[in-house]
């Protein structure tokens, strides 16, 4: 979020005091929670959908293809390159990940355009929203909350297509825990080489080479917020070096990691189910 990062560094320490900071909600491997006082950013192209909800009453905009839409809910398939402009509007932002057995049954909601909702479907959660908005909702109840809202624009969107009966074996193999390649890919599902290569694009909306950069950044997301230094974090994660990190960070998120291992900027809360 280019734009909310330079303004916050430049603002003056008595305008800031007592405003709300970011939380970050990481409900597992499936995807997390992001709440925010304000946002403006350029455009952006994130690998994750996302389901952004306000938390007040203020909407907000989404700028896609010379086109501004103003709501107070919406789904964002993945990749789908867009501005977002909610300045002094509170925002929870439920992002679902490619390692998410959700992601294509979100895709296929909001296939390649902002599907828009009424904020009234979300009225039940109101309470919870705010808790999360303000980072007081406790950590082990988030992944319930999280469900809780992805299960909403299933209730009233229709999808735009079918998500792949492939995509599961897809993942599965991706997220094995194995280094694979493309070639691998393709000898475990029987395929050439560049059919394995459509089928990531037409399965995932991305290619081969994405879905590695992703599973590298989801090892960042575990490593920002520890004792390591920014290059040690890139080269932990499988980045050529800290550049290439910030890189991929900054057009993915649209701020540089930095900006996001600052506690005091962003609250940061490894979500796990009670029980």
């Amino acid at each position: 979020m280019v734009l909310k990062y330079q303004e916050q560094q430049n603002e003056l320490p008595d305008k800031v005091a007592g405003r709300p900071i970011d939380n970050v909600y990481i409900v597992g491997c499936s995807g997390f929670i992001y709440t925010a006082p304000s946002i403006v950013s350029e455009e952006t192209r994130p690998p994750s959908a996302a389901l952004i909800v306000s938390a007040g009453a203020t909407p907000f905009r989404i700028s896609v293809k010379g086109e501004t839409l103003s709501t107070r809910a919406a789904v964002i398939p993945p990749f789908l390159a867009r501005g977002l402009c909610a300045r002094d509007a509170p925002l929870v932002c439920f992002h679902i990940t490619p390692s998410s057995p959700r992601y294509a049954g979100i895709r296929a909601l909001a296939q390649g355009r902002v599907a828009l909702l009424d904020r009234a479907f979300f009225k039940p959660l109101d309470a919870q929203l705010e808790a999360l908005y303000h980072g007081r909702l406790a950590p082990d109840q988030a992944p319930a909350i999280y469900e809780e809202a992805l299960a909403v624009p299933f209730r009233h969107l229709t999808p735009r297509s079918q998500p792949d009966a492939r995509e599961p074996l897809i993942r599965e193999l991706l997220e094995s825990g194995r280094d694979f390649t493309l070639t691998d890919l393709a000898k475990e599902l029987g395929t050439s080489y560049f059919w394995a290569s459509r089928l990531m694009s037409e399965v995932f909306g991305m290619s081969f080479r994405d879905y590695k950069s992703w599973q590298k950044l989801q090892r960042v997301f575990h490593l920002l917020h520890s004792n390591l230094s920014i290059t040690e974090v890139a080269h932990a994660a499988g980045f050529t070096d800290s550049a290439h990190l910030s890189r991929t960070y900054q057009r993915w998120f649209g701020q540089p990691p930095s900006y996001s291992r600052n506690r005091n900027n962003v609250r940061v809360m490894r979500c796990t189910r009670p029980g």
